[in-house]
This record gives structure tokens, C-alpha cells and sequence, in this order.
């Protein structure tokens, strides 16, 4: 089975009249400006051509103004797979729940399109040690990839560890991470990543193969037992054009490759 799945009309039916009966929780990506939110809502009604949701909430933060015509990405988990889509903001106003209760919501047209994702593309795999994965970063996005590169925002680099159709993990090496003492010894400003932060990735997987291009939102850091510095990072709007989803099926079908090397070199008998 495909790890990603073009859904029918009447598959999309089915599931989204599925999420409103489990208020399934939702999760909206939008970009505004440099920025990328991840707005916690879940589903209220779908009536064919509509879809109802709950007022959409940031976490630490006032969420954006989703106003008439704003693209977003939809996405929700349910039975064994991640459903993604992007949906078109058509309003807000009062919506009456079916005790008589009366919420504010976010009213926008039902999903023209809507992939699944089986789950366990979205769960990290180890890069195998038979594979080194270079990523190389910079400030701007993906958008600045295209910029030339006295323009371009400066670069830093890492090895990716983990990988998943949801993220990823580098370890930065000593001599090429972002170490202030490093970027003032080469004149430079070291970049500052905060929780948020957007970033242009290049994820080079061999020669033989096609790099990965996207834009990564900066999750978290810490320090291994041997204080080696990781840091975690998040894929954004992947969903949110053809280009992006076909980087998406290729990320799972890698994803798959990867668990299956893993799963080789485990299995292989012991010398001895």
C-alpha cells in the first residue's frame, strides 16, 4: 500500500463526517509574513460544501486574522493515517452546536483535495549508518534558496540523525555548527534560533538521488551524554502545493527505505 494516498470525493466525505463525530482535533497551518502558525481547532459540521471549526487558538501566542480567501493547511489524525489538505477561509461568525449552545467559529469551503499519510511515516527512523545526510541551512526560507549566493542569508550545516514525513533532528558538528566564537572568528554573526523560527533547508541524500528543498520551523535543542548539540526542526507547508507533496510522498517512500535498512542490519546474525 502507497505510504501516501490520493483520497476520493466520496473518501473525503466519509472521513471528514467521521471527524466531526469524534471531534477529532485539527491542527491549521498558515504563513503570515516570514512566520508559519499552527492553530489547535477541531471540526463542528460538514455539510458538503462547508466546513464549521472551532475558534482556531495559538499555543503561547494571539492567533493571526484568518480572514476571507486565506489558503490554510488542514490536518487531523485518524484510524492508522495522517489526513492533510488545505482549505479556504470563507468567514467567521456565530454557530449554534446541536445542544443550543452558541460558539463563535471559523466557517471555510470544504477540501477539494485530501491525502492520507500512513502514520508511521510521521514516526523518526535513524539515518542508517551506511548513509551520511548533510543539511544545509539558511535564514529566509526556502524562498531565499533561489537568491544568489553573495545575497543569500549565510549558511550552516548539520547531519541529520532522524527523519520523518513530520521533521527531523541534526547534530551539528563542532567545527561548522553556529558557535559564536566560530562565526566571530569568520567575521560573521552567528544566526539565533528561537522556538518558531523559519528556516530554508537542502537535505542532500547521494548523488544519486534528488535533495529534499523545504521550509523547517526550529523546534527545540539539547546536548547528547557526550554534549554534541541537536537540534530538532519541523517540516511547514509542505501541503500546500503539488511540488510540496510530491517532496512529501518522496520523504515517506525514504522514511520506508531507511526503517528497512535499519531493520536489515538488526536482523543480520551475529559473528561468532
Amino acid at each position: 500500500m502507497p505510504i501516501v494516498q490520493e483520497m476520493s470525493p466520496v473518501q473525503m466525505r466519509h472521513c471528514l463526517q467521521e471527524a466531526v463525530r469524534k471531534q477529532t482535533p485539527v491542527v491549521l497551518t498558515c504563513r503570515t509574513g516570514p512566520r508559519w502558525y499552527s492553530l489547535q481547532t477541531r471540526l463542528l459540521a460538514h455539510d458538503g460544501e462547508t466546513l464549521h471549526l472551532a475558534c482556531p487558538v495559538a499555543e503561547g501566542e494571539p492567533p493571526p486574522d484568518l480572514v476571507k480567501g486565506t489558503a490554510v493547511g488542514l490536518s487531523f489524525k485518524l484510524h492508522h493515517h495522517k489526513h492533510i489538505s488545505t482549505v479556504v477561509v470563507d468567514g467567521s461568525g456565530a454557530y449554534r452546536l446541536g445542544g443550543g449552545e452558541v460558539v463563535w467559529a471559523l466557517r471555510a469551503r470544504a477540501p477539494q483535495w485530501m491525502q492520507r499519510v500512513q502514520r508511521r511515516a510521521y514516526r523518526r527512523v535513524e539515518v542508517p549508518r551506511s548513509r551520511s545526510v548533510l543539511a544545509t541551512f539558511w535564514q529566509g526560507g526556502r524562498a531565499a534558496a533561489a537568491d544568489p549566493p553573495a545575497q543569500r542569508a549565510v549558511t550552516w550545516e548539520g547531519w541529520v540523525t532522524n527523519l520523518s514525513a513530520g521533521g527531523f533532528q541534526v547534530r551539528l558538528p563542532e567545527a561548522s555548527g553556529p558557535a559564536e566564537a566560530l562565526w566571530r572568528a569568520r567575521g560573521l554573526s552567528a544566526p539565533v534560533l528561537e522556538a518558531g523560527d523559519i528556516v530554508g533547508v537542502r537535505i542532500d541524500l547521494g548523488q544519486d538521488l534528488q535533495p529534499i528543498l523545504a521550509d523547517a520551523q526550529f523546534r527545540h535543542q539539547v546536548k547528547d551524554e557526550r554534549g554534541v548539540l541537536l537540534l530538532g526542526f519541523q517540516f511547514v507547508g509542505l501541503h500546500e502545493s503539488e511540488s510540496g507533496r510530491q517532496t512529501l510522498r518522496r520523504i515517506g517512500r525514504i522514511v520506508c527505505d531507511f526503517r528497512r535498512l535499519g531493520g536489515r542490519r538488526r536482523s543480520r546474525p551475529r559473528a561468532g
